[in-house]
């Protein structure tokens, strides 16, 4: 009786998954009026889905498939946002953490080794996002430097996950996916290409390519455009006054919080760079002049201070410097070369030494 018993159950099993199919469970919490969870594509939209089923009343789901061996994304009804799913044969479950869904499997495969990675990009999302909420609550300079640190070690962990999965689709996928962030940071994006890889041709793929070659034709190279820029007292402050020097050039706006903060961070490594023989320079790309005079009086930074001012210069000089966000720097040469973009304290200790 035992062994009809077994047999039974591993018919059941049988029943339940093959080789070539995949079956996803789970419950959705009471209040999320979610009535239909379907699987796309990267290009999938609306009707065009890989697979589908209804929530019933209670929250739970079934949704089963075919074996597609690629990244993959799950829709929750209309939650917003889209959960990475690669379906191998087997069994997997969706659960909730404390903000995102994740598909979790007890068996060893892609998805897990993806969800490694993605529950440690989450805690410092999560961690993140405390931060910033005491920064709005209490404005304190270390939170700042703490937000910054957590802001640069979610980029380390996003490239990490990329080259775990190098030289693949999937590679491609995640870049692509995160595309709002390389974009932001040229450094970045080349981090972001390398850790992708040279995997198989695909529109995916051609399109990063396509937008890292246009993002590196904007990358300000060569000799530094010169400027003529007025002071806080009206006197005119140019580029070649700083000839043989070391030169950080600080672009910010009186407006922008993070170029606030940076200018905080920058105050802190003051002496270091005095120290280093680099001279800095501030240059708002403020339009009213009362707001960036108070910004400096409220911030008192220890550099020289100057205004984007078309007329005396002749050109946007932020224009000029190819500035897309801010805050951006420059790290200049003593022979007014660009060194460095957004340069580390420690990068340009090391350009000044290997002067």
């Amino acid at each position: 009786m035992k062994t009809i018993v077994s047999f039974m159950l591993g018919m059941a099993c049988l029943a339940c998954t093959s080789s070539d199919s995949y079956i996803l469970r789970g419950t959705l919490p009471e209040n999320s009026n979610v009535k239909e969870i379907y699987l796309l594509s990267r290009e999938g939209k609306g009707a065009d889905t890989l697979a589908r089923c209804l929530v019933q009343a209670n929250g739970n789901f079934v949704l089963k498939g075919k074996v597609e061996n690629r990244l993959l994304y799950l829709n929750v009804g209309n939650r917003g946002g889209r959960i990475y799913f690669y379906p191998e044969a087997g069994e997997y479950r969706l659960e909730q953490g404390k903000d995102e869904f994740q598909i979790v499997s007890e068996q060893v495969g892609v998805q897990s080794k993806l969800n490694v990675h993605l529950k440690k990009i989450e805690e410092n999302s999560n961690a993140m996002r405390s931060v910033q909420k005491r920064m709005a609550e209490t404005n304190g300079e270390k939170l700042g430097e703490e937000n910054e640190r957590l802001w640069k070690n979610g980029n380390d962990l996003l490239v990490s996950m990329i080259t775990d999965f190098k030289e693949t689709p999937m590679a491609a996928i995640l870049v692509a996916d995160n595309m709002w962030i390389f974009s932001s940071d040229f450094k970045l994006f080349e981090r972001g290409i390398e850790a992708m890889g040279n995997g198989p041709d695909s529109d995916v793929r051609n399109e990063i390519i396509k937008k890292y070659e246009d993002m590196k034709r904007k990358q300000l190279t060569g000799k530094a455009p010169d400027f003529k820029l007025p002071d806080m007292k009206g006197n005119i402050v140019k580029l070649s006054d700083y000839k043989g020097k070391y030169l950080l050039v600080d672009f910010w706006a009186s407006w922008c919080k993070p170029c606030r903060m940076k200018a905080k961070e920058l105050k802190k490594h003051y002496p270091r760079l005095k120290e280093l023989g680099v001279e800095v320079v501030g240059i708002s790309c403020d339009e009213n002049k009362n707001q960036w005079l108070k910004a400096i009086e409220e911030d008192q930074p220890m550099w020289t201070q100057l205004l984007i001012d078309k007329k005396i210069n002749g050109t946007d000089t932020a224009d000029d410097y190819k500035v897309e966000f801010i805050p951006t720097l420059y790290l200049i040469s003593p022979e007014g070369e660009i060194l460095e973009k957004n340069p580390s304290v420690e990068e340009i200790e090391t350009f000044v030494k290997k002067g």
